[in-house]
């Protein structure tokens, strides 16, 4: 192989490299892609500060939107992030209410 050949041959291989890295980084914590997740149905659950209770809020139509009722849940008690409180989305399948949990 020529010497143009050898470091044609080393673009590619770096690229591909590269490439490989861009991968769908929800499938290093989950078993479904982002696009898949974002679009999943979820059950989304409030945790009050300190963990002194736990509010089911319903069910929502992709990550983001479960994240924002979590969001709308703690605006409406007068909750401010720093008050320690979080939420679960939990992945609704055909045969779990709660796959994986995800925020």
């Amino acid at each position: 192989m020529s010497r143009r050949g050898h470091l044609l041959a080393a673009i590619l291989v770096a690229a591909a490299s590269v490439l490989a890295a861009c991968g769908d980084t929800c499938r290093e914590y989950s078993a479904y892609s982002c696009a898949q997740l974002e679009k999943a149905t979820y059950n989304a659950y409030f945790y009050y500060p300190g963990n002194t209770g736990e509010e089911y809020l319903g069910t929502a139509n992709g990550l983001s939107r479960c994240g924002s009722m979590a969001h709308a849940f703690a605006s409406s008690k007068n909750l401010s992030r720093s008050d320690g409180w979080s939420y679960v989305c939990c992945l609704k399948t055909a045969t779990s209410n709660c796959a994986e949990k995800h925020r």
